[in-house]
């Protein structure tokens, strides 16, 4: 059995922070060292030595780590740290991951150099300084500032407090403390920004950039009015043509409450009363696990596709002749140049297309089997423009209800964060106001299996492309292994359903439960989003993002009885 450390000492280096932060986050999440190993393939009594700075673990088994646990990527970024002062500085780039951000760059070779200061703020989140520049570190804050009070000398030098200055309407410590993967930093000369977000990326997700201007705003019944007291400044901020959020801070130091716009949203909205320059927000735009998670998905999906746009339109027609095929499995190497979203809407557009194509001539009323398992996977079905209109054309194709199947093991519902799971409701909540029949299963022993959709035993569609091993695997077969299979599969989750309900407003509530979701809270929130739509709060740059789906969703659960 692994022997636990006895004494941590985090402030001592990056790698120390490292084992400490890990060992936090693992006793937070009731595991043994031995359970926690078999989860990442490793041993118990490697990780005991991880956690007491004595082995400098792998990027790979620190990456699992981070799922398992559902650190929302501390521990990944906290070993960059720790690799950049163990390797004193030599060049890391070819085993550095995409999904990277630029802060952390930054810190490491900062770290690296020995130019960067640590401070602990009265909220205990650590901030970094390098060359004039603030960054905050995350969630590891709160072992730095323990071990702060009890007297132990810092990674470099740590202070208390970061003063009003840093941050005079507590945004920055409100977002760190409720999204610790997001990463915030202020750019020296500013240029109108007051801060740049670096939304986390994900499996696919590459990451987004995000510029942030703050003001003062107030509530005024069910509107929040955020003044505009630099209007130059302001209006130098808003005529960018690139995304950009306008933030208003109300609320107090207790209670802070955050406003968004998105900026080319904000440009109409301006008005001057009694001689201030102000802008009008919904309420319904108010920062928090909801909106946060819109913004997550949106802003990642929109930049990597418009990053990618014509080499994508390109690619598409490239590929059209496998459109003849009823049977083809493409690999990612087909559109070499093309980045991990493109290829997710490349082989997501294609299974639908084949679907459609061959749903026709099925003999019977099938049933549909999906592989979204988390937010970044089922965001897909809100956001990609081609999602909605083809659950829309299967529905009519059907001429009525359908079933469609998902398999989540609780380890996964446990390892995602909130806005992750709210994003795979609204997905569900989708397909549920469309008449299609959510089932859901918590066997592992399905994760595995391909989307499909299945006539039962007599013939099959097989359409895939989430975690697959290239952009799409699609065919149409009537091989009975493969056929009974499917049928097995389907009426196994039908059969034992844990949300089978006989409404879908009974469904969805038991799938808010099994996720961990408050129900009112949902109903509340999206009929506010429901009213107003998404669009004012991130606005779409590239083509092929659409809102549609999204604000369906989003107005369908806001109708929903509170007490179903």
């Amino acid at each position: 059995m692994a022997q636990e450390p006895r004494k941590l000492t985090p402030t001592k280096s990056a790698q120390d922070l490292l084992g400490a932060e890990l060992r936090h986050w693992r006793k937070l999440r009731g595991l043994s060292q031995d359970e926690l190993g078999a989860r990442v393939f490793t041993s118990g009594d490697t990780l005991s030595k991880v956690e007491g700075a004595k082995r400098f673990p792998s990027r790979e088994v620190v990456e699992g780590c981070d799922e398992v646990l559902g650190a929302g990527g501390i521990l990944t970024r906290l070993w960059d740290l720790a690799d950049a002062q163990r390797l004193d500085g030599r060049t890391r780039s070819a085993r550095q991951s995409n999904h990277v951000d630029t802060s952390s760059l930054d810190l490491q070779g900062a770290l690296s150099a020995g130019t960067m200061k640590l401070r602990i703020d009265e909220e205990g989140n650590v901030w970094a300084e390098v060359n004039r520049r603030s960054f905050l570190v995350g969630s590891a804050a709160a072992l730095l500032s323990q071990e702060t009070a009890s007297g132990a000398t810092g990674l470099n030098s740590l202070s208390p407090g970061v003063g009003a200055a840093d941050d005079p309407f507590g945004f920055a410590r409100m977002v760190t403390s409720n999204w610790p993967d997001l990463r915030l930093s202020r750019p020296v000369p500013d240029f109108g920004v007051d801060w740049t977000a670096l939304m986390p990326g994900g499996r696919s997700m590459l990451g987004a950039s995000i510029p942030l201007q703050l003001h003062p705003a107030r509530s005024d019944g069910g509107r929040a009015l955020v003044s505009i007291p630099d209007q130059r400044r302001a209006g130098s901020f808003l005529d960018r043509p690139g995304r950009g959020l306008l933030i208003g801070a109300a609320g107090n130091d207790e209670s802070p409450q955050f406003y968004l716009l998105d900026g080319r949203n904000a440009r109409g909205r301006l008005s001057r009363t009694a001689g201030i320059q102000e802008v009008t927000a919904p309420l319904a735009y108010e920062l928090d696990d909801l909106t946060y998670g819109i913004l997550w998905a949106v802003s990642n999906y929109d930049d990597a596709l418009q990053a990618d746009d014509q080499d994508l339109a390109e690619t598409r027609t490239d590929l059209e002749r496998y459109d003849r095929l009823s049977s083809s499995a493409v690999s990612r190497e087909a559109a070499p140049g093309l980045n991990s979203v493109a290829h997710m809407w490349l082989g997501s557009d294609f299974c639908a297309r084949h679907i459609l194509k061959a749903l026709p001539d099925l003999p019977e009323l099938p049933a549909f089997w999906t592989r979204e398992q988390r937010g970044e996977e089922a965001s897909a079905w809100l956001i990609f423009d081609h999602k909605y209109p083809y659950l829309q054309a299967t529905t009519k194709a059907l001429g009525g209800p359908s079933t469609r199947a998902f398999c989540v093991p609780e380890a996964v519902v446990q390892a995602s964060p909130r806005h992750e799971r709210i994003l795979l409701f609204l997905a569900v909540a989708l397909m549920e106001s469309l008449g299609i029949h959510a089932q859901f299963t918590t066997d592992a022993s399905y994760e595995a299996v391909e989307g499909f959709v299945v006539s039962p035993d007599k013939e099959a569609i097989i359409a895939n492309w989430v975690r697959g091993d290239g952009m799409w695997h699609v065919d149409v077969t009537g091989r009975t292994s493969i056929v009974r299979a499917f049928t097995n599969a389907a009426g196994d989750v039908a059969a034992d359903s844990i949300i089978e309900a006989p409404t879908a407003a009974e469904r969805l509530r038991a799938l808010a439960h099994y996720l961990d979701l408050p129900w009112s809270w949902l109903i509340h929130r999206c009929a506010q989003l429901g009213k107003y739509g998404t669009s004012g709060l991130i606005q779409s740059r590239s083509r092929l993002v659409s809102s549609a789906g999204l604000d369906a969703a989003c107005s369908y659960v806001g109708a929903l009885p509170a007490d179903s």
